[in-house]
């Protein structure tokens, strides 16, 4: 199936994107540091100085450690394959490490703006943590679920990081233009709805074909015996379908009208997936014809795609 590909420039972490700022646990051990400075200069104490400026030192690395962590990567854009409604759909996110050091304890996730406190926990869970070589990309993937059909983006994204110490966090963002194209839920029970032009009886002709062989594909219920490769199966073990060219070959009309008894418009775009798919898995040639749009008679991969990203963006923008 065909990807939606992110057409974004590169993004840079300057200075001015990285953001930075005590964990719980960072906060904590800023109490304590008060605690022990304050009790060595109640009682004069030069192993509580020692120990204070000593963890103060540590939180100022620290802080400069976890800056040059994020600092200086680059966002090269995404893209995303296209999935069927109720499924998750998978972004992979391109993260590029110019530098001659590696980024480790990273993390990125989906951040959308004015997420609660809940969302935000639970879109840090689905985050996809990782560790960025020298001089090297990685796609990242993030997943989120597709509910309905039509494009889908991730919107915003956050890459935070801990290290090294995780007392201090420093994170920022990237705004992520890809878009997954979500198909219609193929479902449906409706039979396939053969062109007028097929001559009634020769369901099975057409099916197993007639003239000039075209290979195999896997056998699939309501398939004729007759046209079964007895041969492969007993090689293989497989039971594979005999499949030909020419005037036998099955000619579908895949017709919005052909639908118009079902219930509401997801119903019946559903249906019509359905028939594209199964269509497709018997070899047959198939026209689409939905109210705003056309597809002519055709087969294979790309005639597959054609109709049902027509599908997924019906009554909406192309």
């Amino acid at each position: 199936m065909n990807t939606a590909v992110a057409a974004s420039p590169t993004q840079r972490l300057d200075r001015r994107r990285v953001y930075i700022f005590p964990s719980r646990a960072g906060f904590t051990l800023g109490a304590m540091l008060v605690v022990i400075l304050l009790g060595a200069i109640n009682y004069d104490n030069a192993l509580g100085y020692l120990l204070s400026f000593l963890l103060g030192g540590m939180f100022l690395v620290a802080m400069l450690h976890t800056y040059h962590n994020l600092a200086g990567l680059d966002f090269l854009g995404a893209h995303a394959a296209p999935v069927f409604a109720g499924e998750r759909a998978r972004f992979e996110c391109v993260i590029g490490n110019p530098w001659p050091r590696a980024r480790l304890a990273l993390a990125l996730m989906r951040r959308p703006r004015g997420a609660t406190r809940a969302e935000r926990r639970r879109l840090a869970r689905e985050g996809a943590a990782f560790d960025l070589a020298a001089d090297s990309t990685l796609a990242v993937g993030i997943t989120l679920d597709a509910p309905r059909r039509g494009w889908l983006s991730p919107g915003r994204l956050r890459l935070e990081s801990g290290y090294p110490l995780g007392i201090l966090r420093a994170w920022a963002y990237f705004a992520c233009d890809a878009r997954c194209l979500v198909y219609p839920a193929p479902h449906g029970s409706l039979a396939l709805p053969y062109a007028a032009t097929q001559a009634a009886g020769s369901t099975d002709m057409a099916l197993a074909g007639a003239d000039e062989f075209a290979g195999l594909r896997p056998y699939a219920s309501g398939d004729p015996v007759r046209a079964i490769a007895w041969k492969t199966l007993a090689r293989e073990r497989e039971l594979m379908i005999k499949r030909f060219h020419g005037q036998g070959s099955i000619e579908l009309e895949l017709d919005w009208r052909t639908v118009a008894n079902l219930g509401d418009v997801e119903a019946k775009l559903s249906q019509l997936t359905a028939w594209v798919l199964e269509a497709e898995r018997r070899g047959a040639r198939y026209a689409l014809t939905l109210p705003d749009h056309a597809v002519a008679r055709g087969h294979g991969a790309s005639h597959r795609d054609a109709c049902l990203r027509a599908l997924a963006l019906f009554g909406g923008d192309a």
